[in-house]
This record gives structure tokens, sequence and C-alpha cells, in this order.
């Protein structure tokens, strides 16, 4: 993790933490996003990508991190692969008794991992920065238990989002991210959260979608693309959508998945029916607002709250289907 005030110092996460944070899906720009997805930008964990000099994103983070972790990279964490993250890799290399070429692959990142995995323990709490951090919010907010911004600042949110899945889960309820939290967070498979509530509405042919919805999108048009954003302030594409929704009183689930199957299916579209699209992922990954006329809004990665045409051969290529989330009668 990386303290508010740099050190040249070994930084020390514990191996469960660091489990954690590389076995969490690092998607950055690549997710829900409206270019196609490059083999470097997939939602994998880190092991599996390989890294090299001019590569940007979550990813590169992650490896600056993770070598900062061994006294080897002591530059910004700024997900930028340049001179000082290449000359890291190749110090890591030499003293790993690997191919030293700079180019962090699998074979390199699997063994950083197995290296940093054997550090000293140390836990995740109050005024901690870093990625580890950022992928605790990230598991937290996929659980429900977090909605604040995802930005890797251990404050108050991200503590009361901790004691709450601690008190949940009946463990020791200190908001500090300890071993046994951690360990629990990375056993945890229950996608759709614990706390999560949603109101059910009685689905029937003669009911109708509230075009009013459209508005209130289109009121958000330029909004920022933001990983786990809910808020004006930064949306993912589902977040925008469970957002609009909001305004008008209506309660949907967070992920994509769950409201592709929280909603009705529909054979004809209609303005306000919710359109879903496979992206980065088998299954439906990406989701937009039917304005008719053959477009739709969404939260894109590259351009943020925009308007689509279905017709464009990316988003024809991976449309999925309609469903509609029924308001009133």
């Amino acid at each position: 993790m990386i303290k508010s005030k740099p050190t040249r110092d070994a930084i020390v996460v514990t191996s469960v933490a660091a489990g954690f944070f590389l076995a969490t899906p690092l998607v950055s720009e690549a997710s829900e996003m409206e270019l196609v997805p490059s083999k470097y930008s997939s939602p994998e964990p880190i092991q599996n990508q390989i890294l090299r000099y001019g590569h940007t994103g979550y990813s590169v983070r992650v490896l600056q991190t993770e070598l900062s972790k061994l006294s080897h990279y002591f530059g910004t964490i700024d997900g930028v692969y340049g001179p000082k993250t290449q000359e890291a890799v190749r110090n890591f290399q030499r003293s790993a008794h690997l191919k030293i070429d700079g180019v962090a692959g699998p074979n390199t990142l699997s063994k950083l991992s197995d290296t940093t995995k054997q550090l000293k323990p140390k836990t995740l709490t109050m005024g901690d920065r870093g990625p580890e951090v950022e992928a605790l919010q990230l598991k937290l907010s996929k659980l429900s238990y977090y909605n604040g911004k995802v930005d890797g600042i251990f404050g108050k949110i991200t503590k009361s989002a901790v004691e709450a899945y601690q008190k949940r889960n009946k463990l020791e309820t200190n908001g500090v991210a300890n071993d046994q939290t951690l360990q629990h967070l990375v056993q945890n498979k229950n996608v759709k959260g614990l706390t999560i509530t949603t109101t059910k509405v009685k689905h029937n042919r003669n009911f109708s979608v509230d075009t009013g919805v459209i508005s209130l999108a289109k009121n958000l048009i330029g909004t920022p693309y933001r990983w786990g954003g809910t808020k004006p302030g930064g949306f993912d594409c589902s977040g925008f959508l469970k957002y609009v929704f909001g305004l008008k009183g209506v309660n949907i689930p967070r992920t994509v998945s769950e409201i592709w199957n929280y909603g009705k299916s529909v054979d004809k579209l209609s303005v306000g029916d919710l359109v879903f699209y496979q992206t980065y992922k088998r299954g439906p990954s990406h989701a937009g607002i039917y304005l008719g006329n053959g477009k739709f809004i969404h939260t894109s990665s590259s351009k943020g709250v925009t308007i689509s045409n279905m017709s464009n051969s990316y988003w024809k290529a991976r449309y999925l289907g309609a469903k509609r989330i029924v308001q009133h009668k």
C-alpha cells in the first residue's frame, strides 16, 4: 500500500491482501468499453497479462506497486510503463534469475506475485492509499457494501463499509481490513451482494415504461466514465442506469447481469427499454437506454455518458437483446 508520506523502504502488505489484489479482475478502461478490448486490456488477473514499455492503465499500477514492495521501484504509482518501470522490472528479473528483457510477461509476473506473498503481514486501515485499497473498495462495492468513490483512499466511508461487512459476516468488527476480513472477501463468491435490496415490480404485458427516464438520462450527457461510479461525478454503465431509474423512484440491481435477469424480455423495442451487449466477457456486460430511431444512451469508457447508434458495426455485432423495467400501469 502507498502511505501518504513517500518512503524508499520496502512497502509491505499481507500476503492475503496481495493475493486478493492480484486476483481481482483488472478492468480499467477495458470495462464496459466502446472499443474492442485488446489482449492487454481484458479483465483478467495480472499474472496472465504481458506488460511492456509504453503500456498504461490499472494493470501497470499493480505492477509498479508490487515492484515497490520489493524496493525495485521508487517512482510514482501512475500506471505508465516508462523507463523507471522498465528498469525496475529488469532489476527484479535479475534478482529472480529470470530472462532480463524489461517485459513483464507471465513468468515474471507469477514470480513477482509469489515473492510479494512472502512479505511480512500488514493490514489495510484508515489513512492507507494505493491500488490495494482500490481493489478492496471495488470488492466491497461489488458486494453492495461500499457506495463511495473508488479512489484508493482508505477513509471514513471505506472504514464504514468494512465494518458493515464484518458485522454482517460475524467477523471482528473494527473497520480494519485484516487477514481474517481479507481472506473472507477472497472466498466470498456472492456477486449479487448480501445487503442489496431491490423492489420487485409485477410484470404484465399491459404495463409500460415511463419514458421520463429519457430526459433525465440526457441531462447527464458528458458525465465522465468512472469504474464503480454511481453518481454524477462519474458513472460506469450500470451505475448510470441505476442512478437514472433511481431518480424515478425505481430501484434496480447494481450490475449489468443482474439487471438483465431482473428485466422483462421484449420482442419489440420501445423508448425507455434497456438494450444489452456482450463486450469484454461472455454474457451481458454493457447496457444502455433505448431512445428510439436506433439510438441508445449509455456510459462509454472513452466518452462518458453519450448517445450511440445501434447500427454501428461494433454495437450491432455485440447486441444481445432488450429488457423492460416496468414502472407503472
